[in-house]
């Protein structure tokens, strides 16, 4: 069982563990235990077995590497195929007005404000990200 003292933590109300040294005893004398080793001995790698592990490492990162590359690439050539086929209305930019706004402004189901901004910047052919007053931009027509 537990019990409290005070307003301590909980603590054991049953008498603690002790341990007592001792030894074997044969014919009335007393040996002491033999004492371990305390160094531990690890098998080694041969240099074999090392440069085996060392190439099997870096033929599964490079692997991956790969996957997220191809994976990265696929994904990027839907997006922009997806972006693609969103229709656009023409809009003349007012003071103030910016990329991100003007994206924000005409939200797209499925697309992110970053994905509609890097698709104005691109519709545009901008080559700056700052607008001027009176400038017409294509923008995506909202739903």
């Amino acid at each position: 069982m537990y019990a409290t003292e005070g307003s301590s933590a909980l603590v054991p109300s049953y008498p603690m563990l002790t341990l007592i040294e001792g030894g074997i005893v044969r014919g009335g004398v007393c040996e002491q235990p033999q004492a371990q080793d305390e160094s531990v001995v690890r098998p080694r790698l041969t240099r074999r077995e090392a440069l085996t592990v060392v190439v099997c490492t870096l033929m599964v990162a490079a692997g991956l590497l790969v996957a997220l590359v191809v994976s990265n690439a696929s994904g990027s050539a839907k997006l922009d195929s997806a972006l693609s086929s969103i229709p656009a209305q023409e809009v003349v930019v007012e003071p103030g007005d910016s990329i991100w706004g003007l994206a924000g402004q005409h939200q797209v189901d499925g697309y992110s404000t970053s994905e509609l901004a890097q698709w104005i910047y691109e519709k545009n052919s901008l080559s700056t990200s700052s607008l001027q007053p009176g400038q017409v931009l294509l923008v995506p027509a909202s739903n």
